[in-house]
């Protein structure tokens, strides 16, 4: 597996219509090492490629650069229905407390 650049990263999980809290509550890792991947921070590598894995089996496939074309994102969810971004049953409310005005 090649590692996808930090900005795919972020495509990768808008595409498959999850917010960074989403991906820490279904994923398990904290919103801020996310927020750390996406900007292209220094994280330790295994949270990166954990990243890419998570992404990976919830359909994403990347598609490294090759013939003169730049990094794609596949996402095999939207084969049969393209507003079908992710085959997540449940995603689990955020545990971050949320300030109401």
């Amino acid at each position: 597996m090649r590692p996808a650049p930090p900005k795919i990263l972020k495509i990768a999980r808008e595409f498959l219509g999850l917010s960074q809290d989403d991906v820490e509550a279904v994923f398990g890792v904290s919103r801020k090492t996310i927020q750390r991947l996406e900007r292209g921070d220094k994280v330790v590598v295994h949270y990166a490629n954990s990243l890419q894995g998570f992404y990976e089996a919830q359909g994403i496939e990347f598609v490294p650069p090759a013939n003169g074309r730049g990094w794609g994102v596949f996402n095999a969810n939207t084969k049969d229905d393209p507003s079908t971004l992710n085959a997540l049953a449940v995603i689990p409310p955020s545990k971050r407390k949320k300030v109401i005005v």
